[in-house]
């Protein structure tokens, strides 16, 4: 009971201070709009503002988007000063809806929106613990936590899209825990939204649950036949000529030593390296990381929770491009790893979750505790690592990397007395 006690006060003060802090900067967004305006959102509301002219070609087109990031800053900018939108066009119809004239406005309306993108991920992230059997205390407790990630806040408060992504996300890992590829296909299909992760999550169920594979292809070239009929073949060139420049490392706010991946670390640890060597090793990790998981799903018999939550972590360190607002893309493995540490019971057909124990729906489990604890404080890392410049970057890929080697050991030490595979249809 002292140990339930401890972890209870632990998350209520640990939630109490995140929430606390996370408010605080929100009223600053609110009260001083001048001092702290969120210029991430910038490349968003171009994309939303040029697609409300009905100029959908010109998405991707360098001048215009300096026109209308120019009436935003006030003053000329130079083409090197320009935060592009070089996302695909999967999201600017709502951008056209929300953006108007107002900048502050349309920034609090795609707030509400991303909002909702995230609600969605805690939706799919409950029915997941509902069928693990999770008391409705503990399970309120993990739901805050993951809403208040504060990766995830970030990049609300910051106007960026990267709550989509975390959305394709848990539908991705909703689809494969419950078998129901299509799900999983659909949910890796919205995470071409950052087209770089969606392909290394994507492309290894070629050679194992390829019903997922064939599911998120249909999906993507779907949205791909739908973007190219948005901006026309010269937005397509010009999307790609966009592409090129960020590959390159070539200005236009991409500020790779800030980044959270590999190419962000070995830019810190070897300042003096030749780009074009950095982008080239970069590319190397990325292919390896593609073919390494693909090697690892065709000698899987069967897939289990922890190659979902290894796939996810590696999509993230070998993503050529990652910002700290991407980092709530670790909702994902570290739901997987609670379901493998939580799952305590025979599997239920189709599905990797428990039936064996049943609690009260109003009761707290000290085992359930403890992975709200883990969660809240992993988020409460994260923010201790902004705050601290020298743990800034050691957090994040601590826990990049601690994560799947967490699931690894906790799914062959249970591999004996419970079964956490998934589906292997």
């Amino acid at each position: 009971m002292k140990r339930v006690n401890f972890l209870l006060v632990f998350v209520i003060a640990g939630l109490a201070f995140q929430l606390f802090w996370e408010g605080w900067l929100w009223s600053l967004v609110v009260f001083q709009p001048e001092t702290h305006k969120p210029f991430d959102f910038s490349a968003l509301y171009t994309a939303g503002r040029i697609a409300a002219s009905s100029s959908y070609h010109l998405l991707y087109d360098v001048p215009t988007e300096l026109q209308v990031q120019e009436t935003i800053y006030g003053f000329s900018l130079r083409d090197d000063q320009l935060l592009p939108f070089n996302h695909p066009p999967v999201l600017v119809p709502i951008l056209q809806l929300i953006c108007t004239p107002d900048y502050t406005a349309s920034y609090w309306r795609w707030v509400l929106v991303s909002f909702g993108f995230v609600v969605g991920s805690a939706i799919f992230m409950e029915r997941i613990l509902s069928a693990m059997k999770w008391a409705l205390g503990s399970k309120l407790l993990l739901l805050i936590s993951a809403i208040s990630f504060y990766p995830v806040f970030t990049g609300l408060l910051k106007g960026q899209d990267s709550a989509f992504l975390i959305l394709g996300g848990m539908i991705w890992l909703y689809g494969m825990v419950r078998g129901k590829d299509w799900a999983a296909g659909l949910g890796l299909a919205m995470t071409v939204i950052r087209p770089q992760i969606a392909l290394i999550l994507a492309v290894p169920f070629l050679f194992n649950r390829r019903k997922v594979w064939w599911w998120f292809a249909a999906a993507a070239t779907l949205l791909a036949v739908f973007s190219i009929g948005l901006v026309g073949l010269r937005g397509v060139q010009d999307f790609i000529h966009l592409v090129i420049i960020s590959a390159a490392g070539q200005g236009f706010g991409l500020n790779e030593a800030g980044m959270f991946n590999f190419t962000g670390m070995v830019f810190r640890l070897f300042p003096g390296i030749p780009i074009s060597l950095l982008h080239g090793l970069a590319w190397v990790l990325f292919l390896a990381t593609l073919a390494g998981l693909a090697i690892l799903w065709k000698i899987s018999p069967v897939l289990s929770i922890r190659h979902i939550v290894l796939a996810a972590c590696l999509s993230l360190f070998a993503s050529p491009h990652l910002h700290f607002h991407d980092l709530g893309f670790l909702l994902i493995p570290v739901l997987g790893l609670i379901i493998i540490g939580g799952n305590k019971g025979q599997t239920v057909e189709g599905t990797i979750f428990p039936s064996a124990i049943v609690l009260p729906r109003t009761e707290i489990d000290i085992k359930q505790i403890q992975w709200a604890v883990f969660l809240l404080a992993a988020s409460l890392l994260m923010l201790f690592a902004e705050l601290w410049d020298p743990a800034r970057y050691t957090i994040p890929y601590l826990l990049m990397a601690i994560i799947p080697l967490a699931a690894w050991k906790l799914d062959k030490l249970q591999a004996g007395k419970v079964q956490s595979k998934l589906y292997s249809g």
